[in-house]
């Protein structure tokens, strides 16, 4: 139990540390007017004996001490919110580390599936996943004919687009790429009309990384029902983790 407890504390910290913080940030300004009729007092007797109004150095020598509570919480609260900050900084790290742990896996598994197995193995291992998720049910079904369903592997939404709508998304986003240098995920999503995801506005496509254009590729999935059929948007994948220089 003691263990659990303990592993409970460390996930949870940045919560705690920020809650603390903004229970702190409520104390430091009741603290503060708490004292400040006193304050007021001293400084109107302080004046009163001097005679003549009180420096600044006088003012903050009158009534400092009665300020320290208020300056110890304030100064509580800063640690809570920088050390949270801190916190989150390591779980994002740890997050982006392990992703790029499972990104290499995943390069270095389908490598060695076409080395064995040829690429019409793990084109049919693709194709017979986005089956099993596509289900062909597009976002929108009202549509008019010549639209046909277009199913993102990354995602695993569906939609129903003109061919040349797609193309378009496309050109647009890799013109938003080569002027920038960089581009999110989210903004295909965007151009596209797919629902923008948490995970498509941390990855995308940099040229640092020797890319200078996203190449994507529409191929046809045969449903096995004789049903509608659906086309698969493949393009460079794995994206990488942009959020570290985002501007």
């Amino acid at each position: 139990m003691c263990g659990k407890s303990r592993l409970y504390l460390k996930r949870s910290s940045p919560t705690i540390l920020c809650c603390v913080a903004a229970v702190g940030v409520v104390g430091t300004a009741v603290a503060a007017v708490k004292v400040t009729p006193k304050a007021m007092k001293l400084l109107e007797d302080a004046t009163d004996e001097k005679g003549t109004d009180l420096s600044r150095t006088e003012i903050v020598l009158t009534v400092a001490h009665l300020y320290i509570p208020a300056a110890a919480i304030g100064a509580g609260t800063i640690f809570c919110i920088f050390g949270a900050n801190a916190l989150n900084k390591q779980h994002q790290a740890r997050l982006m580390s392990a992703y790029a742990l499972l990104r290499n896996y995943h390069k270095e598994y389908r490598d060695k599936l076409i080395e064995l197995h040829g690429e019409e193995a793990d084109a049919e291992i693709r194709n017979a996943m986005i089956r099993e998720h596509c289900n062909f049910h597009p976002l929108d079904s009202d549509v008019p004919d010549g639209k046909v369903i277009f199913y993102d592997e990354i995602s695993g939404e569906s939609i129903m687009r003109y061919e040349r709508e797609v193309i378009d998304a496309e050109y647009h986003f890799n013109r938003n790429f080569t002027m920038r240098g960089y581009a999110f995920l989210n903004e295909f999503y965007e151009f596209l009309g797919l629902p923008m995801t948490e995970y498509g506005g941390t990855v995308g496509w940099s040229m640092s990384s020797g890319i200078m254009w996203v190449d994507f590729e529409h191929r046809l999935i045969d449903n096995d029902d004789g049903g509608t059929a659906c086309y698969s948007i493949d393009m460079v994948f794995p994206p990488e983790v942009l959020e570290e220089w985002e501007c």
